[in-house]
C-alpha cells in the first residue's frame, strides 16, 4: 500500500522567547558600570563600541550645527521659490489649460 502512504509533516522547532526591554536596559547599564551581567561577551563588546562611538556623535560642534542650519535654510528657500513659480505665476495656469485642451 505504498501508493496511498501519506508523509508526516516535518516538525517545527520554534522556541518562543520573551523580550523584556526594561531587563535588557538594566543588563546594559550593569555591563557599562562593570558589574557582572548576563550579557554574552559579544554583546558586551558591542556595547563598549557603541558607548565609545556614541560620545563623539552626541557632542556636535557649533560649526557643524551652523552648517546644518544654513543648509536647511537654503533648501527651504529653494522650495519656497519653486512653490512661488509653480503656483503664483501664470505659468501654472498655462500648463493646466494646455493639459485640459482649452
Amino acid at each position: 500500500m505504498g501508493f496511498f502512504y501519506k508523509h508526516k509533516p516535518k516538525g517545527f522547532n520554534y522556541i518562543p522567547r520573551y523580550y523584556d526591554p526594561q531587563k535588557e536596559e538594566w543588563e546594559r547599564k550593569k555591563a557599562e558600570a562593570g558589574y557582572e551581567s548576563s550579557l554574552s561577551h559579544e554583546e558586551q563588546l558591542r556595547l563598549q563600541m557603541r558607548s565609545k562611538w556614541g560620545t563623539n556623535k552626541d557632542a556636535e560642534d557649533p560649526s557643524e550645527r551652523r552648517y546644518k542650519t544654513v543648509r536647511a535654510l537654503i533648501i527651504g528657500a529653494i522650495v519656497l521659490v519653486a512653490f512661488y513659480f509653480i503656483f503664483c505665476t501664470p505659468m501654472f495656469t498655462n500648463i493646466i489649460s494646455g493639459l485640459m485642451g482649452k
